[in-house]
């Protein structure tokens, strides 16, 4: 089926074609109301996209790809839009980057944005449990989603790029249990997410395998109504989840957050009950961002490598045929424990 014109979106509106390049460059100040939502309603029916190249010629603008990321409060996030810069910018690329807060209807939105200015295809990192709205975006545009196993993703039109989320709170698991912990509680948000689920799972596997107790503390998120995933409040949650940790039956000596940010708000919390990590909690985080290093002591976590991630996404979008053949596997990348002063033996 041919991309539909500006001709075509002019005809199903009703309006002439300077009507549609008014309002697709903004320029509404004498246009109607009603005029403004025909036309609206005629690109979303028709699926119309702006031409990007003549645009890019007449503008000096460079092709872009689309980042969107649950929130850039996150550093891990940060780091990875600065990862996936780089690698777009070796192919003369930019790259646009939007926090949706895991928000289908955001990212429908942005999406179709980007798509006007020129992007060439979108990452997305959003990782939720239902992910039909990325399947009609990719009804439009490569669309690579970032922290989704392969086997995890039903449409086939979409690639994923992802770290081995079940090894890494395995790995976290297993280092623990070399140093002697027998209970290790896991720190999180509410578990919405693929991610987030590969790493209980992870946690689960880990500890079933040592024979150690395992417990669970899900992190109310709920005071944000625009982010239930608790992805602009992670160090908050991790820090008022100290006092659970303390209070928690199986007497952890050992907590792992589900991410650095949440590792970070742990330690900090525990510190103001008057509790010292590792003498008396060791703490490990996943992601190993910048700040990691900073944490007093510098934090214990399990590393993805993301730029090599980034690169692989990019691949994806710029030059599909020459990355991985699509297999359950394409696209997963190994994590790595990085051990600082944050774990310790307990204290017998």
């Amino acid at each position: 089926m041919n991309e539909p014109r500006i001709q075509d979106v002019a005809r199903l509106a009703g309006v002439s074609t300077t009507s549609i390049s008014n309002f697709l460059n903004n320029r509404m100040e004498q246009m109607r109301p009603g005029t403004r939502l025909k036309i609206q309603q005629a690109i979303e029916q028709l699926g119309y996209r702006p031409n990007s190249a003549a645009r890019q010629l007449k503008t000096g603008v460079a092709a872009m790809v689309g980042l969107l990321v649950p929130s850039l409060a996150n550093q891990f996030f940060g780091a990875l839009a600065c990862a996936v810069e780089t690698a777009a910018a070796r192919d003369g690329c930019q790259v646009m980057t939007f926090s949706t807060f895991r928000d289908p209807d955001r990212e429908r939105a942005v999406t179709a944005d980007l798509l006007a200015y020129g992007a060439k295809g979108i990452v997305t990192g959003s990782a939720l449990n239902d992910t039909d709205h990325l399947a009609t975006i990719a009804a439009r545009c490569p669309v690579v989603a970032f922290d989704i196993r392969r086997s995890s993703e039903s449409h086939d039109r979409i690639a994923t790029v992802s770290v081995d989320n079940v090894s890494a709170t395995a790995l976290a698991v297993d280092h623990l249990a070399a140093l002697g912990h027998h209970s290790i509680a896991l720190v999180t948000p509410p578990p919405y997410t693929l991610n987030r689920q590969d790493r209980l799972k992870g946690f689960q596997q880990g500890v079933a395998r040592a024979g150690l107790t395992g417990e669970l503390i899900i992190v109310d998120a709920s005071e944000a109504p625009r982010d239930p995933h608790g992805d602009t409040q992670l160090f908050e949650l991790g820090r008022s989840a100290a006092a659970r940790l303390l209070a928690a039956a199986s007497r952890p000596t050992a907590a792992i957050g589900i991410n650095d940010m949440m590792a970070i708000g742990i330690g900090v919390g525990l510190r103001q009950l008057g509790r010292q990590v590792p003498r008396d909690v060791s703490l490990i985080g996943i992601d190993d961002i910048f700040f990691a290093v900073a944490h007093d002591p510098p934090l214990t976590t399990v590393r993805q490598p993301i730029q090599a991630m980034a690169d692989a996404a990019v691949q994806r979008i710029l030059a599909p045929s020459s990355a991985t053949a699509t297999t359950d596997e394409a696209g997963l990348f190994a994590p790595e424990l990085v051990v600082r002063g944050s774990t310790a033996a307990p204290r017998t």
